[in-house]
């Protein structure tokens, strides 16, 4: 069973803050962090391109970036496909559906598979109730089975999002599983905990097992981020925790290249534990990468992006013998 790496390569910001002054960002650049990745020679299967829910980041968002907007997902992707397809390299592009009916919807999909992109990923609502004003119209499940009745004439592989944390999520994984029908690729949040994962891996296999699905034609890809930040609040925050489980790891470590080192030693250590499982069970894993932040204001690559790719590189033989030891994922 091949491991299959992806990077997490979002749309740019509109609109870049730099100081107390912002700048218009062009689409392209966020092709110029993908090059980067490619550039350094990373055995990539391809980007997955997150898209941002606005009533989210306004939730989230403080008052300098909360009106902050990313480009289209799928124009973007069809960019990034337009620009790199001689490195044949897969573009999945995110697009929260629940916001308006299938066939509201239905257009922008063929277009995007007209563009040559037929892999995608569907990401639901953020919150269990939504904000004042806002209706949903749809659900992911609603949306898979739309685009699933259409898979003859676009041949679309979908996703979804995984979240390893959320209880009854082997259920609603096969819910979606059978939705999309028989053939489903996840995309996961980062882990701070390889057990967590592990045991919804387990949960995973009885529940396909119960239903009688084929867990062959499941695809889950195991997020790894790179934790840069000194205060990790932000990253609890983005998986709706007080704090990280891995916490105590990052203690007293005041430089970023440390951190970003450690990151990288705990994350070989997640995706070891996690492929040995997925081999027993029969699960089909890869590994998404999570650089979060991807430049400095200044506009500068930021590090993480070069820890990300020394990640990617450390992980790409894990289902061969060969193992690695932790100075291949310290900073050069």
């Amino acid at each position: 069973m091949d491991s299959r790496i992806y990077i997490e390569n979002p749309p740019p910001f509109r609109h870049g803050v730099s100081g107390e002054r912002s700048r218009t960002a062009p689409i392209e650049d966020g092709v110029e962090i993908a090059r980067e990745y490619l550039k350094a020679g990373v055995p990539l299967s391809g980007f997955h391109h997150s898209d941002l829910d606005p009533y989210e980041a306004k939730r989230r968002g403080s008052a300098i970036n909360r009106d902050i907007t990313r480009y289209d997902t799928f124009k973007y992707a069809a960019l990034v496909h337009r620009q790199l397809d001689h490195m044949r390299i897969i573009t999945v592009p995110h697009r929260i559906v629940v916001y308006q009916m299938p066939e509201e919807q239905e257009s922008s999909f063929r277009k995007l598979a007209t563009s040559g992109i037929r892999n995608v990923v569907l990401v639901g609502k953020p919150y269990s109730k939504h904000p004042d004003g806002v209706e949903y119209r749809t659900s992911v499940e609603e949306m898979l089975g739309h685009l699933s009745c259409l898979k003859p004439e676009l041949d679309l592989h979908l996703g979804v999002i995984g979240i390893h944390s959320r209880k009854g999520e082997a259920e609603r994984i096969a819910n979606k599983f059978e939705a999309a029908g028989g053939r489903l690729r996840v995309f996961g949040q980062f882990v701070d905990d390889a057990e967590a994962m592990a045991c919804l891996l387990e949960q995973l296999a009885l529940e396909f097992e119960s239903r009688g699905l084929d867990l062959h034609r499941l695809e889950w890809n195991i997020g790894l981020a790179m934790f840069a930040l000194k205060n990790r609040k932000f990253y609890a925050q983005l998986l709706r925790k007080d704090e990280l489980a891995c916490e105590r790891r990052f203690t007293g470590l005041d430089s970023m290249n440390r951190r970003l080192a450690v990151s990288n030693e705990m994350n070989l250590e997640f995706a070891e534990r996690i492929a040995d499982c997925a081999r027993r069970l029969g699960i089909q894993v890869g590994f998404s990468i999570q650089p979060i932040i991807e430049r400095f204001r200044s506009g500068d690559v930021h590090p993480s992006v070069h820890a990300a790719v020394r990640l990617a590189k450390a992980i790409a033989p894990l289902t061969s013998s060969r193992r690695h030891t932790r100075d291949e994922v310290e900073p050069s």
